[in-house]
C-alpha cells in the first residue's frame, strides 16, 4: 500500500476540528502552530463556520477537490461513515484516534475488523485508530494530537512508535530531530512494518528509530531490514515482550533454548539491528547515530582525558565493554609528548593533563596528531560538561573538538562525561554542529559507543530467508536412526549405524560395525533415553552386548512403558573430541534458526549457545562460533586440543541449507553431542521433530 497519502499528503482535512481542548482542538492548535501550506488545509465541523479565524466546512463533501489525508477526530461510531465520505474525494490516508477498538477485549476486536475491512474496501492508509498520530518535519506537516512546546525539531530521525507517548518523550527531548515521528497504535491496516519500511526509504532519515511491541509480518520485517543492511542505515529498536513464547511443545534441547525473544534478537542481529534496552537507551542511540557524520572505519580508540584518574577509569571501562584501546606508533607518542606537560601520559587512555585541555589550539594539535596514526579509528574525549557552568576547561576543550572537526579528514569524535548533568545547551549544541555525539556517562557512555563501532564494523552478507510458507500444527518425533538417516539423505555425514530387534541380530551387526559399540534404545517414543536408562556406551564383546541388549530393554519396559520399543541401535564409538551441539528449531513466524553451543551435559547447564536464522555462509558459521564463551575450548585451551573449526562451521552451513530447504517439513533438530576433534566433527547423536502436515 502506498503510504505517501497517508504520511506526504498535499491536501489534509481535520475532522472535528475545534478550539477546545481534547483531540479536535489540541490537532487543530499543533497543525496552525507547526504546518506548512495551511491554504492546504480544510478544517471540518458541521456545528461552525470558523474556526481560529479559518474558515470551516460542514462536511468533507462541502470541501472543493479531492483530499488526500483525513485526520478523525471524531467518535468511534462516526469512523466507517466519515472514511466512505472521504473516499468521495480520492482520500488515500486517514489518521484515527478514537479508541474502543482491539484494545478493549473481544467487542473492540470485531470492531477493528470492521474497521480494517472498510479501510482496504475504499483503499485508504489507515493509522491508528487509537493512536497520537504523526508529524512530517520534511513537509512541515504535523497531524499529531499531544500539545508539545513550540521549537525547532527537525532532523534527520524517523522515529515510529505504537504508543503515543513514546513519541511524546521523543519531541520532548532537546538532543533528537527528527524527520518523522508516527504513532500508530493498534495498527489498522498498516502495520509497524509497512512504517519501518517507508522510513528505510525516505532520503531524509538517516536513523530508524523503532519501539515496538509485536510482529505481525515477519516477512515483510525481514525484507525491510535486509535493505536497511544493504543501505548501511541505522535502524536501533526497543523491542518489549522480552518472554519467551510457549515452549510446552519443545522436544529438544534447541526448543527450550530459543523462545520467541531470542530469534527476534538473532533475526536482529543478522540483519545489524541496533537494540536498545529501555527508552533512553533507544533515544541516546538514535540521537549519537544521528550526530555521527561518518561512521569510524574500525574499533581502535583513543580516550582524551584531563587526570590520570580519569584515563584509569576509562581504562577499565573499556575493557569491561570490550572497546579496544589503539596502540598508537612511536612517532605519534613523541609528538604527544611534546604537548603535554611531564606529569602527563601519553599511553592510552591518554591523560592530557587541564595544560592541553585549557589550551584550545594545542588540543587541536593532539587530536590532529592522534587522528593521523594508522592505528587509530575513533578519538573518545572524556570530560563532565556541567549544567550551566561553561567553564575554562569545557569551553576551550568543547571549541578544540569544534575546530578540529572542521578538518573533514578527522576521523570520527565522540564525548562522554563521567557524571550525569543536566548537559550545557550551548555545548551540545557546538558538539552536533561538529558530528560529535555526546553521549551518556561512563558506563552508560561506553556500552553506546561499543554499540555504535559493532555496527561501523559489521559486515552483512545477503540470504534468501527460509520464512515458512505455511503454519503448521501437528508434528512428531523420528528415532534416532531414522534421524541420522534423514541427514544423511540431506548430505549430511553420520557415523555408521545398525538396528536390531533381537540380541543375536545385535550381535551380527556389531560384528560388521566393529566392537567398541554405542548400544542405545531404538524407539520413536523415548527421546531422551539415558533418562531411562536406555543407553549402554564402550561395549567391546559380544557377551557385554548381550548384557546391554537385555538391560537396556528391561530398563526401558519398566520406565518407558507406553513406549513401543523396536530394539536398539548400535554404532562404533567415536573418538571423543571437545562435546558442542548443533540445533534446528522452525519458528513460526522467521522460519528455521540454528544453533550452536557447548554440548553433552553442558548444554542446559551453562546454555551458552548462538543463534542466527537459516541458511548461514561459512563466514557467518564462523562468526557463531567465534562468539561463544567456551570458544577457548576449541583453540587450544591451557594446552588442550586445538579443534577444527572449519569443519563445525562447515557442518553447520550444512545443517542450515537442509533446514532452508525444510522450512516447511523440519520442525526441530538437536544433535547433541557433536564431536570436534583436531581434525573433524563427528555426529554422536540426533533427534529430529518433523511435522505432520
Amino acid at each position: 500500500m502506498d503510504l505517501n497519502k497517508l504520511l506526504k499528503p498535499k491536501t489534509i482535512a481535520i475532522v472535528g476540528a475545534s478550539e477546545k481542548a481534547g483531540f479536535g482542538g489540541d490537532t487543530t492548535r499543533n497543525y496552525l502552530k507547526f504546518s506548512k501550506n495551511l491554504d492546504r488545509l480544510y478544517l471540518v465541523n458541521p456545528g461552525r463556520d470558523t474556526i481560529f479565524g479559518h474558515r470551516a466546512y460542514h462536511s468533507l463533501s462541502e470541501i472543493e477537490g479531492d483530499v488526500d489525508l483525513v485526520i478523525l477526530c471524531t467518535p468511534q461510531k462516526t469512523i466507517i461513515p466519515l472514511l466512505e465520505e472521504a473516499a468521495g474525494k480520492n482520500c488515500g490516508g486517514a489518521v484515527v484516534f478514537a479508541s474502543g477498538y482491539s484494545e478493549v477485549g473481544q467487542e473492540g476486536e470485531i470492531l477493528q475488523q470492521e474497521l480494517v475491512q472498510a479501510a482496504d474496501r475504499l483503499g485508504i492508509a489507515v493509522m491508528g485508530p487509537n493512536c497520537a498520530g504523526f508529524a512530517n518535519f520534511v513537509d512541515g506537516i504535523f497531524a499529531f494530537a499531544f500539545l508539545v512546546e513550540e521549537r525547532e525539531r527537525r532532523g534527520n530521525i524517523g522515529m515510529v512508535s505504537q504508543s503515543g507517548q513514546i513519541v511524546l518523550g521523543g519531541l520532548d527531548s532537546p538532543g533528537m530531530g527528527f524527520s518523522h515521528v508516527i504513532s500508530f497504535g493498534n495498527s489498522c491496516n498498516v502495520k509497524v512494518e509497512d512504517y519501518l519500511d517507508f522510513l528505510v526509504d525516505d532520503e531524509d532519515t538517516k536513523v530508524v528509530a523503532a519501539y515496538m511491541e509485536g510482529v505481525t509480518r515477519p516477512e515483510k520485517l525481514v525484507d525491510t531490514l535486509q535493505k536497511a543492511a544493504l543501505k548501511k542505515k541505522t535502524v536501533v529498536v526497543l523491542k518489549t515482550g522480552r518472554s519467551s513464547k510457549s515452549q510446552e511443545l519443545a522436544r529438544s534441547h534447541t526448543g527450550s533454548l530459543s523462545g520467541a525473544d531470542k530469534v527476534l534478537r538473532a533475526v536482529f542481529k543478522r540483519y545489524g539491528v541496533v537494540e536498545a534496552g529501555d527508552l533512553e537507551e533507544l533515544m541516546g542511540l538514535a540521537a549519537a547515530f544521528s550526530w555521527l557524520e561518518d561512521l569510524p572505519k574500525g574499533e581502535r580508540c583513543v580516550f582524551m582525558n584531563v587526570s590520570g584518574g580519569e584515563a584509569g577509569v576509562m581504562a577499565d571501562l573499556a575493557e569491561e565493554y570490550g572497546i579496544p584501546l589503539a596502540e598508537m606508533n612511536q612517532e605519534t607518542k613523541a609528538y604527544l609528548q611534546t604537548l603535554v606537560p611531564d606529569y602527563g601520559s601519553v599511553n592510552n587512555p591518554f591523560d592530557m593533563t587541564a595544560g592541553i585541555g585549557y589550551n584550545t589550539p594545542v588540543m587541536v594539535q593532539a587530536m590532529e596528531a592522534i587522528s593521523k596514526d594508522p592505528g587509530v579509528d575513533a578519538i573518545v574525549v572524556a570530560y563532565t560538561i556541567t549544567p550551566e557552568i561553561w567553564d575554562d576547561t569545557i569551553s576551550h576543550m568543547v571549541e578544540a573538538v569544534s575546530i578540529a572537526r572542521g578538518n573533514k579528514d578527522l576521523k570520527p569524535v565522540f564525548w562522554i562525561p563521567f557524571i550525569e548533568h543536566t548537559r550545557h545547551q550551548g555545548s551540545a549544541d557546538i558538539l552536533k554542529a561538529a558530528g560529535t555525539p555526546l553521549l551518556p556517562t561512563g558506563r552508560y557512555g561506553c556500552n553506546a559507543l561499543k554499540k555504535i563501532l559493532d555496527f561501523a564494523v559489521g559486515g552483512f552478507e545477503p540470504v534468501v530467508p527460509a520464512i515458512p510458507e505455511k503454519k503448521h500444527t501437528l508434528s512428531h518425533s523420528l528415532s534416532e536412526f531414522e534421524s541420522l538417516n534423514y541427514l544423511s539423505g540431506h548430505g549430511i555425514p553420520i557415523p555408521p549405524q545398525a538396528v536390531a530387534a533381537t540380541a543375536d541380530e545385535a550381535v551380527k551387526a556389531a560384528q560388521k560395525l566393529g566392537y567398541p559399540v554405542s548400544v542405545k534404545i531404538h524407539s520413536r517414543d523415548i527421546q531422551h533415553k539415558s533418562d531411562v536408562g536406555g543407553v549402554k556406551l564402550n561395549i567391546k564383546d559380544e557377551n557385554g552386548l548381550r548384557e546391554a541388549f537385555a538391560l537396556i530393554m528391561d530398563n526401558c519396559r519398566k520406565n518407558a512403558p507406553e513406549a513401543v520399543l523396536e530394539g536398539v541401535l548400535l554404532k562404533p564409538m567415536l573418538r571423543a573430541g571437545t562435546e558442542m551441539i548443533i540445533g534446528v528449531n522452525n519458528d513460526r513466524d522467521f522460519g528455521p534458526m540454528i544453533m550452536v553451543g557447548m554440548g553433552g551435559v553442558f548444554v542446559e547447564l551453562f546454555k551458552d549457545v548462538q543463534l542466527a536464522p537459516a541458511p548461514l555462509t561459512m563466514s557467518q558459521a564462523e562468526a557463531m562460533i567465534g562468539k561463544l564463551a567456551s570458544y577457548p575450548l576449541l583453540n587450544g585451551y591451557r594446552g588442550g586440543l586445538v579443534c577444527d573449526k572449519k569443519a563445525l562451521a562447515d557442518l553447520l552451513v550444512k545443517i542450515s541449507e537442509m533446514a532452508s530447504e525444510g522450512k516447511d517439513t523440519v520442525k526441530e533438530l538437536d544433535i547433541n553431542p557433536v564431536f570436534i576433534t583436531e581434525d573433524g566433527a563427528a555426529i554422536a547423536d540426533a533427534l529430529l521433530v518433523v511435522y505432520d502436515d
